[in-house]
């Protein structure tokens, strides 16, 4: 009819990760941001993912290689919003780049994308890279790398944090001189001055933790390797594991709404 405006055509599909339902801010509210506006989103080919060097590893390889260790020396810490969650010692990177491999060609496998998510509403918590609790070593504070960026898995629209971490274990260590403390049970003896204190130290077991990236809906899991290199043979039932509890995790609400 003249004078009569046409309805507007529908919306595209929503995307994932991008928010779905929209209510009037107040005051106090943020703006609305799309959670994957400024993801970095380096794709392979269509017959490569899946299989061989996942794209997030390859890119994180040389960010890792060129990564100075901390203060204390138990793990590298990567200055760059590309990088991967991995926290890990200088001596076992391959590893914990394998591990990472298998677990996020493994979420590719099955639909999920992985990447970085700089720049997005995502936070990454504080995490530990510990086993158990401590008994000996309260006095030493932890100050483990927090990545500027999350790694994020999108399973089923829902939104899951990934971390892969090297745990560390409480030993007893001796001062063997020059600054240097070597397990006590390996040191028969020591000349000049030596003492024996707590310690935590890389054990070279990894441990994986799948967490919520939302502030508001706290939420967390980890898988614990009793055996170095055991968790890689374990990706797929993680990944399976997360797939059937992401609709009722606490941030899959959150996923599609803002208030």
């Amino acid at each position: 009819m003249a004078g009569v405006a046409s309805p507007p055509p529908p919306l595209p599909p929503a995307k994932p990760g991008f928010p779905r339902v929209w209510k009037k801010a107040t005051v106090s509210s943020t703006p609305i941001k799309p959670i994957y506006r400024h993801l970095r989103q380096l794709k392979d080919s269509a017959d490569e993912v899946g299989h061989g060097k996942h794209w997030l590893v390859r890119q994180s390889e040389g960010i890792f290689r060129a990564a100075k260790p901390d203060a204390d020396g138990t793990h590298l810490v990567a200055r760059n919003n590309n990088a991967a969650d991995l926290t890990c010692s200088e001596e076992v990177l391959e590893s914990a780049l394998s591990l990472a491999n298998a677990l996020f060609n493994s979420f590719e496998n099955r639909g999920h994308s992985v990447q970085t998510a700089g720049g997005s509403a995502f936070i990454r918590p504080t995490l530990n890279n510990l086993a158990k609790p401590i008994l000996h070593t309260e006095r030493i504070p932890m100050k483990l790398w927090v990545p500027r960026a999350p790694t994020v898995a999108m399973v089923l629209d829902v939104p899951i944090g990934l971390a892969i971490i090297e745990i560390n274990e409480e030993v007893m260590m001796r001062y063997v001189g020059y600054g240097k403390f070597a397990r006590a049970s390996d040191v028969k003896s020591v000349n000049g001055i030596t003492w024996t204190e707590w310690q935590r130290i890389p054990s070279g077991r990894f441990k994986v933790i799948a967490y919520s990236p939302y502030f508001r809906a706290p939420w967390q899991q980890e898988w614990i390797e009793t055996r170095r290199n055991s968790l890689i043979r374990t990706v797929d039932s993680i990944v399976e594991q997360l797939e059937s509890a992401a609709p009722a995790l606490p941030q899959a609400n959150l996923s599609h709404r803002v208030q």
